[in-house]
């Protein structure tokens, strides 16, 4: 155990002082203390930055007063969530984002595949998608199947409804 931390239960810490952060968060964690962040507006939007370090618990410094800091050293120490609704909301919020382009991160049209999901998207059939593209209706059948599998959708409505949620059609693109 290291001796710094032996009578502790609970090491406080500040996101502002990022560097001495990240070695008493991992000299704790070793030693099994409990780590609460104090936290300031800037990195309470950086979700990252907010996980990487791994605190057990995080107050605002905002809103620190004898109250919050208290309740906050409580729960810790029992090895209960510490956590503010706004810092669950922004980490939630940046997992949702990460979950919605992480579906679609290793897929590649070729030019060609995205000209017909924007045609597919425009609600053209494979009759009109191989007119428009100056390509046989085998050809765009071929495209489509294409598409289809890359995205994984077993309809054209689907593979229209996920290319428009990821923005590879539409407003989004």
């Amino acid at each position: 155990m290291n001796e710094t931390f032996r009578s502790l239960d609970v090491v406080m810490v500040s996101y502002t002082e990022w560097a001495t952060a990240q070695r008493v968060v991992s000299a704790a964690h070793a030693s099994d203390v409990r780590v609460l962040a104090f936290i300031d507006d800037t990195s309470a939007k950086d979700p990252e930055k907010l996980v990487s370090l791994r605190p057990d618990g995080f107050i605002l410094q905002r809103e620190l007063n004898k109250d919050t800091l208290e309740e906050a050293l409580v729960k810790v120490s029992r090895s209960e969530a510490a956590v503010p609704a706004e810092i669950i909301s922004e980490v939630f919020d940046s997992a949702a984002r990460a979950l919605k382009t992480s579906h679609l991160r290793f897929i590649e049209l070729t030019s060609r595949e995205k000209s017909a999901l924007e045609l597919l998207a425009d609600g053209l059939s494979n009759k009109e998608i191989a007119k428009s593209l100056n390509i046989s209706l085998h050809g765009a059948k071929r495209l489509v199947g294409n598409i289809l599998l890359k995205l994984n959708c077993p309809n054209r409505t689907q593979a229209v409804v996920l290319a428009m949620r990821y923005g590879l059609v539409g407003e989004g693109k």
